[in-house]
């Protein structure tokens, strides 16, 4: 059998249960666009394939080719824009893409040589596909995957430029596109590349999946508010935390409810996100367990300089101005501290962190209280200010 007609039936299959697989998903997920643009790209893929498998001619092949396959490639850009959240459009590029190919269609109306005629549309895929290697290279917070993934682009996008220097050196400027298409060095570039597309496909495929769980384990352990550890998140983390010792520190804004009262919620949301900023800030772990609630967790931190970690918390808190607040009203917060030992449960501080809020805000609020110590003992409690 001939090899081009077995990779062209080998490319059918392939394009076909790829573009299959992309469809399901994004009908199952349908609210991931990366996904239907990386649906289309496959799609193009394999209408290309299979109309090159029914041509005849070979000027109309190079035609369907200058056509498609930049599209295609483009397409995959999109995906990649979105997935890597890098919403900027690079119209210029997409532009010379576009420009490029059409030059293709051009220099084949003028009938110049098929060498010449294919550089500008190599050069168009090879500058959409590094469209997307620019993208993922960009990312600031790079995964395995993402590497793997620029990695197989940058090789099929060496497959294209590769022909740039190395079809005017191996053929003739006579050599007819049957010439080279059968050749030796162009059957293992069309190898290579039905190689690795599938495996762009995939690694693609797996970075949109992998982005889509990792959102949606953030929305169900983090608030949507602050961006801090939601109740549920916070206790999965204090069952990770290793049991080396530190403090729990738990905060309550000071008479919440008025604020709502008096300002409306959405100035009460403001405020709630200020102090979510201020306890984020130490870059403990933290986490927002009810309404004007949240819980500071200090590895390795003995009490005393927990409560100096807290006050600190509590004064720029306290003197910060807010959005909608009158300039005479300040807003406080109380904070309650319980230590636990190296091999203790950290759940076991709980309790006692609970208890020391309490004696914080029967003592007056906008303090600081360290578990079993008198309320009025200077290293116990940090008064107003």
């Amino acid at each position: 059998m001939d090899v081009t007609v077995t990779l062209s039936l080998v490319k059918i299959v392939t394009f076909a249960s790829l573009s299959l697989l992309c469809w399901a998903i994004y009908a199952g997920l349908r609210t991931e666009p990366a996904l239907a643009w990386l649906a289309a790209a496959v799609l193009i893929g394999g209408v290309e394939v299979v109309v090159l498998s029914q041509l005849q001619s070979s000027d109309a092949e190079l035609v369907v080719i200058a056509m498609l396959l930049p599209l295609a490639y483009l397409c995959v850009g999109q995906s990649t824009r979105l997935m890597t959240r890098d919403l900027r459009q690079y119209r210029l590029l997409i532009g010379a893409v576009v420009g490029l190919a059409a030059g293709s269609l051009v220099l084949l109306a003028l009938d110049v040589p098929f060498i010449y005629q294919t550089l500008p549309l190599q050069m168009a895929c090879g500058l959409a596909i590094l469209e997307s290697v620019w993208r993922i290279v960009r990312r600031p917070d790079r995964s395995w995957l993402d590497i793997a993934l620029a990695v197989a682009l940058c090789a099929v996008a060496g497959i294209f430029l590769v022909r740039l220097p190395l079809f005017p050196v191996l053929f003739d400027s006579a050599a007819s596109y049957q010439a080279v298409k059968t050749s030796g060095p162009e059957t293992v570039l069309l190898i290579a590349s039905g190689l690795l597309t599938p495996l762009v496909v995939f690694l693609l495929l797996a970075r949109i999946i992998g982005g889509v769980i990792a959102r949606y384990r953030m929305r169900a352990e983090r608030d949507a508010m602050t961006g801090l550890l939601n109740r549920r998140g916070f206790d999965q983390s204090l069952a990770r935390m290793p049991r080396g010792g530190g403090t729990l520190v738990l905060c309550d804004i000071d008479h919440f409810k008025q604020v709502n009262d008096r300002y409306g919620h959405s100035v009460g949301d403001s405020v709630i996100r200020a102090f979510a900023e201020l306890i984020a800030r130490t870059g403990c772990c933290a986490g927002r367990i009810g309404g004007e609630e949240f819980a500071l967790i200090l590895p390795d931190c003995e009490a005393r300089a927990a409560a100096m970690v807290a006050d600190d918390l509590r004064l720029a808190f306290h003197q910060g101005m807010h959005d909608g607040i009158a300039p005479g009203h300040r807003i406080s917060a109380s904070f309650g501290i319980a230590e636990y030992a190296a091999g203790e449960s950290i759940e076991a501080a709980l309790p006692k962190a609970d208890r020391a809020l309490y004696q914080a805000k029967h003592a007056g609020r906008n303090r600081v209280v360290v578990y079993a110590q008198p309320v009025d003992a200077t290293e116990a409690c940090c008064a107003a200010a």
